[in-house]
């Protein structure tokens, strides 16, 4: 009887040595995620594997993107420093010599950037023109207005064309041109829409003419030099009109 008392002790004590040293048990949800982790790893290493080549390519790409475009900034850099110089070197030469200072303007525009090669052109009608050699000069700002990617110098540059078509050019067909240009959102409307009033009154429209001048004569974001003249010009068409506008 004391034997059979003592099996369950016995029994306990066994147990409690087994458990004690041997493995610890694992949780199911580790071991689920164990398995999950590697089955996830397994996947990113598949993943680099196939694509892993194309990133380094990708990461090799940026480097000499990046390398490119600060050679190009030097490159681009140094060009617009020539094209500055050889600009000044013409504006030197125009006071003794027009024609070559016409000829260096427009080799610079068939060579340089677009801001340098509008100016080029612009600065060469002027001096075709201080030369005597107006088709020259209208050819050249012709060119700048139909080159001219940015709209303020090829607006200008269409001021010019029809400044030096003012007075030969047909009147109708320059209040056309002239007629977009003297938009109120346009950069040079007031030398615009005085331009306009001129080829109006060749046109005879006399009354046109005279209320454009008006309105520009009143108009304060005109300059002042401006709306001085075309108060002289409203007292010849209108008999003392002008001084009334000035007052």
């Amino acid at each position: 009887m004391r034997v059979a008392r003592d099996r369950p002790s016995a029994r306990r004590t066994t147990d409690s040595i087994i458990a004690k040293d041997g493995p610890a048990p694992v949780k199911a949800d580790e071991f689920i995620r164990e398995v999950e982790e590697e089955l996830q790893w397994e996947r990113l290493a598949r993943l680099w594997r196939r694509f892993g080549p194309y990133v380094i390519s990708l990461a090799v790409l940026v480097v000499l993107g990046t390398a490119a475009k600060v050679g190009y900034e030097s490159w681009r850099d140094n060009r617009l420093q020539a094209e500055a110089k050889a600009f000044a070197e013409a504006e030197r030469l125009l006071a003794r010599a027009p024609e070559k200072a016409a000829e260096a303007w427009m080799k610079l525009a068939s060579e340089g950037d677009d801001g340098f090669a509008t100016l080029a052109r612009l600065r060469a009608g002027a001096a075709w023109n201080d030369a005597g050699k107006r088709e020259q000069a209208l050819a050249a700002l012709e060119e700048a207005a139909r080159q001219s990617q940015d709209p303020l110098a090829r607006e200008l540059a269409q001021l010019f064309v029809i400044q030096y078509r003012l007075d030969t050019g047909d009147p109708r067909r320059l209040a056309a041109e002239l007629e977009p240009l003297a938009g109120a959102e346009r950069a040079y409307r007031h030398a615009a829409r005085e331009m306009l009033a001129l080829v109006l009154l060749r046109a005879g429209e006399r009354d046109r003419a005279r209320d454009l001048l008006r309105k520009l004569a009143e108009d304060a974001t005109a300059p002042d030099g401006q709306r001085q003249r075309v108060r002289q010009l409203l007292e010849l068409l209108g008999g003392g009109e002008g001084a009334q506008v000035a007052s």
